[in-house]
């Protein structure tokens, strides 16, 4: 997966029309603009009109940073930690502990940082940590996560209007950036209601599924759920990586995994996480994984505009953490995507058997060899084809 940016707060400086709206000190973690004026002392460096017009797109970015800091942060940076602590009640450390997880680099006791807006978010979820209704370890864990799945999103929604503004409207990369700073306000409503409202249907449907787990018996305690992990990658992608323009790597990527996506959510399976070239997912029963696996395998090898995937499918229990999960079913369908051919879908034994007794002739084996399969040992795989089972029907 790409490396994420480290969420950094706007500057605190920008002109504001409204005298009584003046923003606190700019904190010490927060990359102010540069001064342009600086680069223009340099003799020779840069011509009168270049320097005109780097001052004048300065000045732009500034006033658009500061009218969409205005409308994000809903107010003054005015408090410290320690004023938290002292005006709002709210411990030093769950304050530290909460900006940390959430990406931001910490700040120290005396920083004037936080606004009022702050102030109820942090100390919401403190409140439930001093009642005792949840640990400071799960407060850190919903941190963390927020922190790291809006700042994916945030960078997603930024990156996708850019690139829009780029394809759409014709305009050079900084251009592009402008637009979309002027253009998130008149968006920011809308955004707002559809993070909300995924949130929402999101949460309800893992509810479901968390609550059909309290029906099962005999649960194994380290390794509760019994799911259906596969894992799918681009064949040769390293070496397609190497000669392909940025764009276009960045397009292909963007296809793969749009389509995959497509391919999961409609075989009723879900995304765990994507790694560049590499997607992980996972579905609640063997004959929705072969589905999945299967018609991943066949659409992508099928599209034009991509190398073929091979996928590694297991079926079996795991434990689930952090938006992840984990266990030796996990370790095992990694590990055979890695020797999968391309094109093909390989599974062991066991999931070879699960899927058959699930749906009897809707999946097939092609041949079975032994391999050493790193960490694991050896272990007999089969290619995975299908047979009397339908094709999906991805609506498209």
């Amino acid at each position: 997966m790409e490396d994420l940016e480290r969420p950094a707060d706007l500057s605190g400086t920008a002109p504001s029309d409204d005298p009584s709206a003046s923003q606190g000190p700019v904190p010490r973690e927060t990359a102010e603009l540069p001064d342009l004026s600086q680069d223009a002392a340099e003799p020779a460096s840069l011509g009168d009109a270049e320097i005109l017009d780097l001052n004048r797109r300065f000045a732009a970015v500034r006033r658009s940073v500061g009218a969409l800091e205005k409308v994000l942060l809903q107010g003054p940076r005015k408090y410290s930690r320690r004023d938290l602590a002292q005006q709002q009640e709210i411990p030093e450390r769950l304050t530290s502990v909460y900006w940390r997880s959430l990406g931001f680099t910490p700040v120290d006791e005396d920083t004037v940082v936080f606004t009022d807006e702050d102030a109820y978010a942090i100390g919401d979820l403190a409140a439930i940590v001093e009642e005792g209704t949840i640990s400071e370890r799960a407060f850190a864990s919903i941190s963390r996560g927020m922190g790291f799945h809006m700042g994916r999103l945030a960078m997603w929604i930024t990156e996708a209007l850019v690139d829009e503004a780029k394809h759409a409207g014709g305009l050079d990369d900084s251009e592009a950036r402008q637009q979309m700073l002027d253009t998130v306000p008149e968006l920011l409503e809308i955004f707002e209601s559809q993070v909300m409202f995924t949130f929402r249907r999101q949460l309800a449907a893992y509810a479901a599924r968390a609550g059909s787990e309290v029906l099962h018996r005999d649960t194994d305690e380290l390794f509760p759920l019994q799911r259906a992990v596969g894992f799918a990658d681009l064949v040769q992608f390293t070496r397609l990586a190497q000669d392909m323009p940025g764009t276009e790597l960045a397009d292909m990527v963007g296809r793969f995994e749009s389509l995959s996506r497509d391919v999961i959510s409609v075989g009723g399976g879900r995304v765990v996480k994507t790694v560049g070239d590499e997607i992980m997912f996972l579905a609640d029963t063997p004959e929705d994984g072969a589905q999945i696996a299967v018609s991943l395998a066949e659409t992508i090898t099928e599209s034009t505009d991509l190398p073929p995937v091979r996928v590694g499918l297991a079926w079996g229990s795991m434990f689930s953490r952090y938006g992840d999960v984990f266990g030796p079913t996990v370790n095992l369908a990694a590990r055979m995507e890695s020797v999968a051919r391309p094109g093909t879908v390989v599974v062991d034994g066991d999931t070879a058997d699960a899927v058959a007794q699930a749906l009897p002739g809707g999946f097939t084996l092609a041949g079975g060899e032994e391999v050493e399969l790193h960490g694991i040992g050896t272990v007999r795989v089969h290619e995975m084809l299908r047979d009397r089972s339908a094709p999906l029907d991805m609506g498209l």
